[in-house]
C-alpha cells in the first residue's frame, strides 16, 4: 500500500538536518515516545550520510489495530527502525521491521525550506507478506503507521529548538 503525507516544522530544513543527524536527538525522542528504552543497534557517519538503527517498543493498546492484529503483536510493538539520512540532498529513508508481524515499512522523505519553516513530504510504502490476507493488513496498519509518525514529527518540532541555536 502506497501512499504520501506531510509535515510543516517550525523551523527551516538547515535545522532539521542538524537534529536528523545527531544521534542522540533519535535516543531522546523515542525515550519521549514511550514504551521501552531504545535500543541502539547501529551508527554510521559519514561527511554526507548519517544512519542510525534502533530497536524500541511502543505500547500497543495506543495504536488502536484491530483485533487480528493484537492478538499476533501483544501488549508492545517491538519496531527495528533505520532511518538514513543524505545531507546535501536533504532527502532520507525509514525502513521500519515490525517484530511478530509480517509487515515492512518503507518511508522515502524530502525536505525542504516551506514558509518560514520547513516541510517534510514522506512517501509510505507498506507492504505485509501474507497471501489474501495482505491488503487488509496493510490498510490496517496505515491508519496507526500514519498517526505514529505525524506524532513522532510533532515532538521532533518541539525538540527542534535545541537545535536552532
Amino acid at each position: 500500500m502506497k501512499f504520501e503525507e506531510t509535515f510543516d516544522f517550525d523551523y527551516p530544513a538547515d535545522v532539521i538536518m542538524r537534529m536528523f543527524g545527531d544521534k542522540d536527538y533519535y535516543l531522546a525522542k523515542y525515550q519521549r515516545m514511550g514504551g521501552n528504552a531504545p535500543e541502539l543497534l547501529d551508527h554510521k557517519e559519514s561527511a554526507d550520510t548519517f544512519e542510525i538503527t534502533v530497536r524500541h517498543a511502543l505500547d500497543a493498546a495506543n495504536l488502536k489495530f484491530p483485533d487480528f492484529i493484537k492478538s499476533r503483536i501483544g501488549d508492545s510493538l517491538y519496531l527495528k527502525q533505520t532511518d538514513t539520512w543524505h545531507a546535501s540532498r536533504k532527502t532520507g529513508r525509514i525502513d521500519i521491521d515490525i517484530e511478530k508481524a509480517p509487515v515492512d515499512v518503507r518511508i522515502d522523505m524530502k525536505l525542504a525550506d516551506h514558509d518560514s519553516g520547513s516541510r517534510v513530504t514522506m512517501n509510505f510504502d507498506i507492504k505485509a507478506g501474507i497471501p489474501l490476507i495482505g491488503g487488509k493488513i496493510e490498510k490496517a496498519v496505515a491508519g496507526p503507521m500514519t498517526k505514529y509518525t505525524l506524532r513522532d514529527l510533532a515532538l521532533t518540532n518541539k525538540m527542534a529548538p535545541d537545535y536552532a541555536k
